[in-house]
């Protein structure tokens, strides 16, 4: 009686260290896109899109003013004449607290973000992202399993980032697609 109740209890715990193992496996490491010269992550594309340089500018800056809360905060540079557009953008990333079962703030990761315009055309690029702190922290550190410092909640920040940089890629095609004019037939 003694030995099942153990034999219980070992399984119990055993299960319970599977089923934690388990959700900490839970979010897959992306697959980043690293730049191979600089070995930078950096998302990057040419989009075409109908219109001038200037249209397309005016498009961005509408797009920043949707997508950001403070867009003045994030802009370096604002060149309608060169026809682009930097800044550094901010986003939070998040680590689950298991033993408390509450999300906590891991940090605040800043990237650069550009775009240029051409005739029909424009070109955006996200790079440079960092852990802010002190010093200069690439995320691209997260990238390494073999580090000896590795931390299992880095998958998680790299998910975050990733999936946060798509959501941001497909408002600004969206946003920067020209509006659909409805003809008022009556």
């Amino acid at each position: 009686m003694r030995n099942s109740v153990f034999i219980t209890g070992f399984m119990f715990v055993l299960a319970m260290m599977s089923a934690r193992l388990f959700a900490q496996q839970q979010t897959p490491a992306p697959n980043l896109p690293v730049e191979p010269d600089s070995k930078k992550i950096m998302y990057r594309e040419v989009v075409e899109q109908e219109g001038t340089p200037d249209h397309l500018y005016d498009k961005a800056i509408e797009w920043f003013g949707y997508y950001y809360t403070n867009p003045q905060s994030v802009y370096n540079i604002q060149d309608k004449v060169n026809s682009k557009i930097e800044g550094v953008g901010r986003m939070k990333i998040y680590y689950m607290d298991e033993k408390a079962g509450v999300r906590r703030d891991g940090g605040l990761i800043l990237y650069q973000i550009k775009m240029d315009f051409k005739e029909n055309k424009y070109r955006y690029t996200l790079t440079d992202f960092n852990l802010k702190g002190n010093s200069r922290f690439p995320i691209e550190k997260w990238m390494n399993k073999k580090d000896p410092a590795y931390n299992q909640n880095w998958d998680s920040y790299l998910y975050q980032v990733d999936t946060t940089m798509q959501r941001l890629i497909s408002t600004l095609i969206e946003k920067m697609k020209p509006f659909a004019v409805k003809k008022d037939e009556w």
